[in-house]
């Protein structure tokens, strides 16, 4: 018997979980998967959009696009009519995915929720809204299951995705030897995202927190390039002056000795390997301005989130000063004790994810309301 199963994921973080979860739900016979993501999906399913298609951030960036979001829209919810799946899984990008799923429900499909929007954070009420749609959920933080299931939704605790480990394949030494880095200078990570809006907002600032630490001091540094982002877009901002890392992200994160990292799922991979780094963070003025009303914590980083402190020093908006970041960045580098005291707090915040295995026990709820027929 033919199961289909339409999943939705609309940016890189979306995809890199789904391609596991894709894969896990493969392994049952039967099951054909259709929808929007990216290379991790891929191989695993039909893409009727790219992730990259939906790169945008920000409340007055996407009004931009808007007319594109409403084609979006409507083309999945044609695609669902037509395919007629036993489940429809979105995966985070609340924006499209919250209205989807109200539409898919209010037409008689299975709604499942694989990594909630973080609505404790910015919009505790729509949890509330959230419950009349969603049949089941899968959280990635312990801390979810007890708020959304105030609410009445279903929620179950599956641990984080990175708590399945981050294959490391290359030697430091093969690593460096590869990029053309020095194993003796101690690297500077960069990480501006996986959005051309990201590149253009954060990495100038970047640049010249390193020109700033250039000054002063020896060390290489090299930027994490996502699938997303063409090559060219980072040399016209960077230059020749830094190295272009591709396809090793997890290598950089390993053998660096800081970073500057924007904001989202990249701050928990750095965690995950106990990098010291600072968050940056930027949208328009009109979207930092609506966002700041609704936030209700006092942190915006995940890392910080999770570890309930300023465990990586935050830099938003007007206050993504070059100088200072230098500053922070100079202590991360090279005053042991202080990257000591990140690394363990690093630490902290990783055992906080969960076990391993949180696709396949995902995959496994999914496949339960199919097998009990719960549409």
């Amino acid at each position: 018997m033919v199961k289909k199963i339409m999943i939705i994921a609309g940016e890189a973080s979306g995809d890199l979980h789904g391609g596991k979860l894709a894969q896990a739900l493969k392994e049952e016979p039967g099951v054909e998967l259709f929808g929007v993501g990216g290379e991790q999906m891929a191989p695993h399913m039909e893409l009727l959009y790219h992730v990259q298609d939906l790169a945008y951030v920000g409340f007055t960036e996407i009004l931009k696009h808007l007319p594109f979001f409403i084609k979006v829209y409507r083309d999945l919810v044609r695609a669902a009519v037509q395919r007629n799946p036993a489940v429809v899984v979105l995966i985070d990008y609340p924006g499209l995915n919250l209205r989807l799923g109200k539409k898919l429900k209010a037409m008689g499909f299975t709604v499942f929720y694989f990594i909630a929007p973080q609505v404790w954070a910015w919009h505790q009420g729509r949890a509330r809204k959230m419950a009349s749609f969603i049949d089941r959920m899968a959280v990635i933080f312990d801390f979810e299951v007890k708020f959304f299931r105030a609410f009445g939704i279903d929620a179950h605790f599956v641990g984080h995705p990175l708590a399945d480990g981050l294959e490391v394949h290359l030697s430091r030494e093969a690593f460096c030897q590869r990029f053309g880095l020095s194993p003796a200078k101690p690297i500077l990570a960069l990480l501006p995202g996986s959005r051309q809006q990201e590149i253009d907002n954060l990495l100038p600032a970047m640049l010249r927190a390193v020109q700033h630490l250039r000054n002063v001091h020896q060390i290489e540094v090299a930027i994490a390039q996502a699938d997303t982002i063409p090559r060219d877009l980072i040399e016209r901002h960077a230059g020749q002056s830094v190295t272009i890392v591709k396809g090793a992200t997890y290598e950089l994160l390993s053998y660096a000795t800081a970073g500057i990292i924007t904001s989202g799922t990249a701050t928990l991979e750095a965690a995950c390997f106990q990098l010291p780094f600072v968050l940056l963070y930027r949208v328009s003025s009109l979207s930092y301005f609506l966002g700041k009303r609704m936030i209700k914590i006092p942190h915006i980083g995940l890392v910080n989130i999770i570890g309930q402190d300023e465990i990586a020093k935050e830099f938003i908006q007007d206050a993504i000063r070059p100088e200072v970041m230098a500053s922070e960045l100079e202590k991360c580098l090279f005053d042991a004790r202080y990257r000591q005291e990140k690394m363990a707090r690093m630490a902290e915040v990783k055992s906080r994810l969960g076990e391993s295995g949180a696709a396949a026990r995902t995959a496994r709820l999914i496949l339960e309301m199919i097998s009990s027929g719960d549409k």
